[in-house]
């Protein structure tokens, strides 16, 4: 299906600029107190959040406007080099090892962390992989199996390093691509039981991992050590009311609350605008959301649609996984909050993320596809076992026929869809009072009408045995003693009222 690109989906790309404005205000007014107590200027965390917003923004552009069919035939190379990026955390002086963990690459203020990178190059791969190989998407071993492979050694590769946080957001997008891609819902459901199952497991085998879950279940008797973060966002959460404090009038801020502009900068905003921000800041994620959806909805074929809705569906567990840990809905993961918490690498790749989203935006219908266009790409191997069920059993000479002549198909016919109109109306058509209409009408009739009766038909009167019987009467019975029996009296008879 050939489509023009035109405009790109200008609502999200606004909203994604709002959000990264209001991202950068508030990673200014929850770090400068930190910035001032580490005798540096105040805005220097903002300063920094602005450059990687402005890098994101150029990649976001041009992104976009490359042609989304692009990253197809590249996607197996991508998944390569999100794998040599993940292993290059562990070399040493390539990786870095902060806060317990080996997830970045780099020296100094340039460092990145390819796990976020990962994520998006594995959506690619997925909706690469489900595109490719639609007609077995009900297969295990070649629909399922491939793609947890590929999956699963990401999955293990940014465990290790340890990121648990992202791994999860890694296996919640695999689904979500998983889900669209149209696939057998049993065995999904088995491998959302597994990864809960494994998750579980998870959470208890490190001590750190299991301190979360004691912290996230009695927040307040943990309240002077793992607690604290949680109970003092709760804090600013409450603190907000309907209007909130004030721009930059936040207190939590102010060594009360760890962090406050990482993973917990949205109880700082909740403290500076209130409930009324609150709701308006979650109105633009369910617009984003929305928007990537209908996108995916749209799209022109089957690779923009699940790109699409992976890419989404990245960004919406991003976001409800941060929103969740910091109201005390789910334990704390790490995940910063997309667009507004403060990570260069991490808004750079969402902004990256949101390109190619808007990137499949340039492309969409109208109106809703009917029919997938590459539902009918299929191997060559299942369409001649599709031909050999749908031709009927012959034997002998007749499957020999088939065999060496070639078979003709009748030419399709198209009827006007006015004239089918108003036959079905009652109205007269004017296809009847053609000629030539009238004359195909009369020569089909005449080839299907039989040269004979059949049996059911019925029989005419006058050729009845009881008609036949009347207008002949039969001959009197000769007589049976006579010489030569009843067959020669009768053809002497005959003979003598001939002559």
């Amino acid at each position: 299906m050939q489509v023009k690109p035109h405009s790109m989906d200008y609502p999200l790309f606004f909203t994604v600029l709002i959000l990264v404005a209001v991202g950068v205000l508030t990673v200014f007014s929850a770090s400068s107190a930190k910035a001032l107590h580490d005798h540096l200027p105040a805005s220097y965390y903002a300063v920094r959040q602005l450059v990687a917003a402005i890098l994101g923004v150029v990649f976001l552009a041009g992104v976009a406007h490359i042609p989304y069919t692009f990253w197809y035939r590249r996607a197996p190379l991508l998944v390569l080099a999100g794998y040599l990026l993940l292993c290059l955390v562990f070399v040493p002086h390539i990786g870095m090892n902060e806060g317990g963990g080996w997830r970045w690459i780099g020296r100094g203020g340039l460092h990145m962390q390819p796990s976020e990178l990962a994520v998006i190059f594995n959506v690619i791969y997925l909706a690469f992989f489900f595109t490719k190989k639609a007609v077995f998407a009900h297969d295990f071993k070649k629909g399922y199996l491939p793609a947890l492979i590929v999956t699963g050694l990401t999955f293990a590769l940014i465990l290790l390093e340890p990121d648990m946080g992202t791994a999860m957001t890694l296996a919640f997008s695999s689904i979500v691509v998983l889900f669209a891609s149209g696939v057998a819902l049993r065995p999904l459901l088995g491998v959302v039981g597994g990864l809960g199952v494994a998750g579980v497991v998870l959470a208890f085998v490190e001590s750190y991992r299991s301190a979360r879950v004691a912290a996230w279940l009695h927040p307040f008797q943990y309240a002077d050590s793992i607690g604290l973060q949680l109970v003092q966002g709760l804090t600013a959460l409450s603190a907000g009311g309907w209007f909130g404090r004030g721009y930059d009038m936040s207190m939590e801020k102010l060594g009360y609350l760890p962090a406050p502009y990482t993973d917990f900068v949205f109880p700082v905003f909740v403290e500076e605008w209130g409930l009324v921000g609150a709701i308006a800041l979650l109105c633009a994620f369910c617009f984003v959301i929305w928007r990537g959806f209908m996108t995916a909805r749209f799209a022109k074929d089957r690779f923009g649609a699940l790109l699409a809705a992976g890419i989404t569906g990245m960004l919406a567990i991003k976001t409800f996984v941060n929103l969740g840990a910091v109201t005390g809905l789910l334990p704390v993961t790490g995940i910063p909050l997309p667009f507004i918490s403060y990570g260069g690498t991490s808004l750079v790749m969402n902004l990256f993320a949101v390109g190619l989203l808007l990137s499949v935006s340039r492309y969409t219908l109208e109106e809703e596809p009917e029919v997938d266009p590459l539902a009918d790409v299929i191997p060559v191997e299942e369409a001649q076992a599709r031909r050999t069920a749908r031709r009927p059993a012959d034997t002998g000479a007749s499957a020999r026929e088939h065999a060496g002549t070639p078979q003709h198909r009748r030419p399709a016919e198209v009827h006007p869809l006015a004239s089918a109109r108003r036959s079905k109306a009652g109205a007269p058509s004017h296809a009847d009072d053609s000629p030539v209409w009238r004359s195909r009408r009369e020569s089909a009739a005449a080839q299907a009408a039989p040269s004979r009766p059949s049996a059911r038909s019925p029989v005419p009167p006058e050729r009845t045995w009881a008609a036949r019987r009347k207008q002949d009467p039969p001959h009197p019975p000769a007589p049976r003693g006579g010489p030569g029996g009843r067959g020669k009296t009768k053809w002497r008879d005959r003979f003598r009222k001939e002559r």
